[in-house]
C-alpha cells in the first residue's frame, strides 16, 4: 500500500527501482546489474543523434583541423605506452579520423570501428580507400560495425548489434573481456548513461586493457551558450536548452572510478577556433554531428532569435579581424585495469 501510494504521487522507492532492474536483468538472461548507471531520465534523443550522424557523414570533408588535432593529441598517449594492444575498438565520434591516424601505434593488429550511424560507417570505408589508409595500415585487420555506444555488443552477445558491415568468422559469438584497447574520440558526450557505458567498456576489456577517450568539457562553446541565452531572453522572454549539458572536468575522474576503471588520468586541452560568424560555427557543428539533441529542446528557433544571437555573439566576443572565437574544451581520459 505504501509503494502504491508513493507511486501515485510520482515517487519511486529505491527498492522498487532495484526490483525493476533485477527483473530486466533476469528476463534478458544475463547479469546486467553492474552494467547500467542512472537511467531514470534520458537527456538526449539518441534516434535524432543517429540522424545527425547520418547527415554529418555526407556534409563533412575528409579533413577537419579541429578533429585532426584532437585525435592526434589523444593517440599520442599510445606513443608513451610500451604495452601492445592487438585488438582495439574505435568507438563512435571521430571514427574516421582515429582510423586514419592509427598508423601502427599501439601494436594494433585488429581494429573494430563501431558507430551508431550506417552512413558514417560507409563514409569511413570510402575515405579509408581514398586517403591511403591501407598503405600505412596494411597489416591491420579492419572490422566495421554499426551499434550503439549505450549498448555495446561486447558483453552479452550480439543482441544489441543490428548491422555488421564486414563479417569476420573469427568474431562470431559473444565477446567478453576480449578487447585490449578502447578508443573513443569525441563520442561519449552524447550518451545518456555515461557511467553505464564506461562500465560496459570495462567489462569488454581484458584485465590488462586500456581505456582511452576524449570528450567535450563543460566550458565548450561557452560563447555560443551566452549569446543564445541572451537572445532568447530578449526576444522570447525565456530560455530553452540550445547547448547540450556536458560533464565538468572535475567529474571526469569520478566517472572512470565509478565505472570500475582503475588508475584514472585526466588531462584538459582547450582549443579556440575562429569563424567568420556564428553561422559558420553552426555549420561546422552540423558537419561534426554535434548539433542539439536534448530531449527537452525547443525544436524551432525563430529567425529573429537566431539573428539576435549572432549579433550578440559578434558584439560580445568578436575580434578586431571580424571573426568570432569558439572555445572547445576537451577532457582526455586514460585508465587501465591494472599496472603493466
Amino acid at each position: 500500500m505504501i509503494a502504491a501510494a508513493r507511486r501515485g504521487s510520482g515517487v519511486v522507492t529505491r527498492i522498487e527501482e532495484f526490483a525493476r532492474r533485477f527483473l530486466v536483468a533476469f528476463s534478458s538472461g544475463g547479469d546486467r546489474l553492474d552494467e547500467v548507471g542512472d537511467r531514470n531520465v534520458d537527456i538526449f534523443d539518441r534516434s535524432l543523434k543517429r540522424k545527425h550522424r547520418d547527415r554529418a557523414a555526407w556534409l563533412k570533408g575528409t579533413r577537419d583541423p579541429l578533429l585532426d588535432l584532437v585525435t592526434e593529441n589523444l593517440l599520442d598517449r599510445l606513443d608513451d605506452c610500451t604495452h601492445k594492444f592487438p585488438v582495439a575498438l574505435n568507438l563512435g565520434g571521430a571514427v574516421d579520423h582515429v582510423k586514419r591516424s592509427i598508423r601502427g601505434r599501439g601494436g594494433i593488429e585488429r581494429l573494430i570501428t563501431m558507430d551508431m550511424s550506417k552512413d558514417m560507417i560507409k563514409k569511413t570505408l570510402e575515405s579509408s580507400s581514398l586517403d591511403g589508409y591501407d598503405k600505412f595500415n596494411k597489416n591491420i585487420e579492419s572490422l566495421h560495425v554499426i551499434g550503439d555506444e549505450e549498448f555495446l555488443p561486447f558483453k552479452s552477445g550480439w543482441q544489441s548489434l543490428y548491422f555488421v558491415y564486414v563479417n569476420y568468422p573469427s568474431l562470431q559469438g559473444p565477446i567478453h573481456r576480449s578487447l585490449d584497447l578502447i578508443i573513443s574520440c569525441l563520442g561519449l558526450h552524447w550518451v545518456n548513461d555515461l557511467p553505464g557505458a564506461m562500465t560496459q567498456c570495462r567489462m569488454a576489456l581484458k584485465p590488462d586493457g586500456l581505456f582511452l577517450a576524449s570528450m567535450y568539457g563543460g566550458d565548450t562553446l561557452r560563447e555560443l551558450r551566452i549569446a543564445c541565452t541572451a537572445a532568447q531572453l530578449e526576444r522570447e522572454g525565456g530560455v530553452s536548452p540550445r547547448i547540450s549539458p556536458l560533464a565538468q572536468v572535475r567529474d571526469a575522474g569520478n566517472l572512470l572510478t565509478r565505472a570500475g576503471l582503475a588508475l584514472p588520468t585526466v588531462d584538459v586541452d582547450e582549443y579556440t577556433v575562429n569563424y567568420p560568424s556564428a553561422f559558420e560555427l553552426i555549420e561546422h557543428l552540423r558537419c561534426m554531428g554535434d548539433t542539439n539533441a536534448v530531449l527537452q529542446r525547443n525544436q524551432i528557433m525563430r529567425r529573429d532569435t537566431a539573428l539576435a544571437a549572432a549579433a550578440i555573439y559578434e558584439s560580445m566576443f568578436g575580434g578586431t579581424d571580424g571573426t568570432v572565437p569558439a572555445t572547445f574544451q576537451v577532457s582526455l581520459l586514460l585508465s587501465s585495469l591494472q599496472y603493466w
